[in-house]
């Protein structure tokens, strides 16, 4: 086993947690990739798979692990076509991805119920705790218009969402702390946004309607712990889609505190599904943002495809 550690160089106490990384591990000689720049993460975990690292754990929020598993997925790509077809799924499973949530959004680590504390990380990476889980295939527009895909592996969606993760952007605000950072971001958008009218599509499935936020889940939390899909799986090979639709401002907050306690919300304009495939387009002329692993991506139309049991993660 060679295990590295690709750290998100913007992480407080970047010094510290290297220590005791360092110290924690010593055993098994970990090597650290500390990223410089957006996007770097995805480049850093690629030069690890190339000098044979074979464990690879993400230390960061929900963004940095969603740069780790594309890196993981397009280390092994052995075709031209824009498709899942396109990679080595054999070779991907044989790297172990593993998480320790050291980010400002850590959606995705409540749902795998990994905690933030190293000791922990490695007993269950000595005990050889993994399982294969379901990641996402998306095509969309990038924000230059052109075409793209990208892989995710908690939770992509278009609506407020898109234009939340736009908003914490925002650097005047960072300095301000995590939590008022979501909730300034979600009732500013909440309070201006606009509803768009969505068609999304799948086998035996079709919904139109203006929507404040059309989900596809994979994992149940988003927006800094809010259990949007309660029912989510990542092995079941399946999204959950949830439609929050026409909700006033009123009836959304009145609601949140179900989504926070992981409760679905009974409401004639909220809506669950499972899908394997859905593809979602605005059906009006403004461009709806999409919101990936917290990060904004770009525009519909996309197409979204669950690909089961695809990524070893250790949990």
């Amino acid at each position: 086993m060679k295990i590295a550690f690709l750290i998100n160089g913007t992480a407080k106490g970047l010094d510290k947690l290297s220590k005791e990384i360092e110290t924690t591990f010593k055993a098994f000689s970990p090597k650290l990739f500390i990223s410089e720049k957006s996007g770097h993460i995805e480049e850093l975990v690629q030069t690890a798979i190339a000098r044979g690292y074979d464990t690879l754990i993400i230390c960061g929020g929900d963004g940095t692990l969603n740069e780790g598993i594309n890196g993981v997925v397009e280390s092994f790509k052995s075709g031209l076509c824009d498709s899942d077809e396109a990679y080595n799924w054999a070779q991907i499973a044989k790297v172990k991805v593993g998480l320790f949530p050291s980010g400002s959004g850590n959606d995705f680590s409540k749902t795998v119920l990994i905690e933030k504390n190293l000791d922990y990380l490695k007993k269950i990476i000595e005990q050889n705790r993994s399982k294969m889980i379901d990641i996402g295939w998306v095509s969309f527009l990038s924000p230059e218009n052109e075409p793209k895909h990208r892989f995710f592996i908690n939770i992509t969606d278009v609506g407020m969402g898109g234009e939340t993760v736009v908003k914490l952007q925002n650097k005047n605000t960072r300095a301000l702390g995590t939590n008022f950072n979501y909730l300034w971001a979600i009732t500013s958008t909440l309070a201006t946004y606009e509803k768009v009218r969505i068609k999304a599509t799948g086998e035996n499935f079709y919904w139109e309607g203006k929507a404040i936020n059309f989900v596809v889940a994979n994992g149940r939390y988003f927006g800094n712990g809010l259990c949007v899909a309660p029912d989510a799986s990542i092995t079941d090979g399946k999204f959950e889609i949830v439609i929050v639709g026409d909700v006033s401002l009123l009836d959304y907050f009145k609601n949140l505190g179900k989504i926070k306690n992981c409760q679905k919300i009974i409401h004639p304009e909220v809506h669950y599904f499972q899908l394997e495939k859905v593809q979602i387009e605005s059906l009006e002329t403004r461009k709806i943002s999409i919101d990936m692993d917290g990060e904004y991506i770009g525009f519909a139309p996309m197409t979204l495809i669950n690909l089961q049991q695809r990524i070893n993660f250790i949990c």
